[in-house]
């Protein structure tokens, strides 16, 4: 399967109707584009200055090549988003080429369908082995933490433009790691946030502690979800 989000930032000034619109077209994709899967409109609650994330996922690569042909996305959601489109509403992202991003999974283990969803992109660096470990104990958190519902981190291979599997349209994206977090309410999302655990004081200090040699920048989101 692939995963994927489009994270965006509404213009200055962009009409309240029109980003409703937009809402509104992103959750009726799926209606209208039957390879859209587990599609979710969220509103960024995080400071990282974004306001609106959607996320959805497709079987296979064929399946999302579909969906950017098909005609409600070059009708409805272009107009939107488009640079040269008079009705754009969406800003330059300020996490550069972080506005695409996704991932390869061998079925859905992002899945809720209630709760908050924690996002976290990463810019990881060093060495294997230090990037190993580290996400490694991201991975592990769901088992170990009260309240968390699942942890999933897989490679970004989206960035702003699709990967054929060999070699990319695109550079690579700055954002290499993807870190997906469900929790079962926002009272255990601020219980997780505002608690002692290894991770929670490693984001709390920017990364900075022991263990977190690999990362070079990060950004949180987080909003809610109910299909």
């Amino acid at each position: 399967m692939l995963r994927r989000f489009e994270i965006y930032t509404m213009s200055e000034g962009a009409a309240a109707e029109k980003e409703r619109a937009l809402e509104s077209a992103f959750r009726r994709c799926g209606d209208f584009i039957p390879e859209m899967l587990h599609s979710v409109v969220g509103k960024n609650l995080s400071d990282a200055r974004v306001q609106m994330v959607w996320e959805h996922a497709y079987e296979s690569p064929e399946a999302y090549q579909r969906y950017m042909v098909h005609p409600f996305h070059a009708n409805i959601l272009d107009r939107y988003l488009l640079n040269d489109c008079p009705e754009r509403i969406v800003a330059d992202s300020p996490l550069g080429d972080g506005t695409l991003v996704g991932y390869s999974c061998e079925g859905p283990v992002y899945f809720m369908d209630h709760g908050l969803r924690k996002v976290v992109l990463f810019g990881l660096e060093g060495t294997a082995e230090q990037q190993g470990s580290f996400v490694e104990a991201l991975r592990g958190l769901a088992t170990i933490q009260d309240g968390v519902t699942l942890s999933v981190v897989e490679p970004n291979t989206f960035g702003v433009a699709w990967f054929d599997g060999v070699t990319p349209i695109l550079p690579p994206s700055q954002w290499t790691h993807i870190w997906e977090l469900g929790f079962s309410s926002a009272e255990t999302y601020d219980a997780y946030q505002q608690g002692d655990s290894p991770l929670a004081r490693a984001e709390a200090s920017g990364w900075k502690e022991d263990g977190c040699d690999a990362v070079r920048q990060a950004v949180e989101l987080h909003y809610t979800v109910n299909l």
